[in-house]
């Protein structure tokens, strides 16, 4: 769970920079071998292979209300856009404390 693997992905490669946020890489090819390992590990160190987000997918109505719902995959667009004034609230859904937040 940690790495982002489901059982029946294995076996499977991940890269993890131990940092303070663990960013985790995840090659796009399946198949494991030592020149996909190469080019996927180079890529990682020259930034050509963005992050892997454990993200579920962004709904197809996240933007149909005013209250908008972000998930990673969209957060960096919506979040950090320059031209808007963007006010995020944090909640769990899956926690009881956390669904009292939930915007209605």
């Amino acid at each position: 769970e940690f790495f982002g693997l489901k059982p029946e992905e294995c076996p499977a490669v991940r890269l993890i920079q131990l940092e303070e946020d663990m960013t985790k890489f995840k090659p796009d090819i399946a198949d494991i071998t030592t020149d996909n390992i190469k080019s996927f590990v180079t890529g990682v160190l020259d930034g050509k292979i963005k992050p892997h987000l454990m993200s579920a997918d962004v709904p197809e109505d996240w933007d149909a209300k005013p209250v908008k719902v972000l998930v990673s995959k969209n957060f960096e667009e919506v979040a950090k856009n320059k031209d808007k004034d963007v006010l995020v609230e944090f909640y769990a859904p899956w926690c009881g404390h956390g669904q009292s937040l939930a915007p209605e």
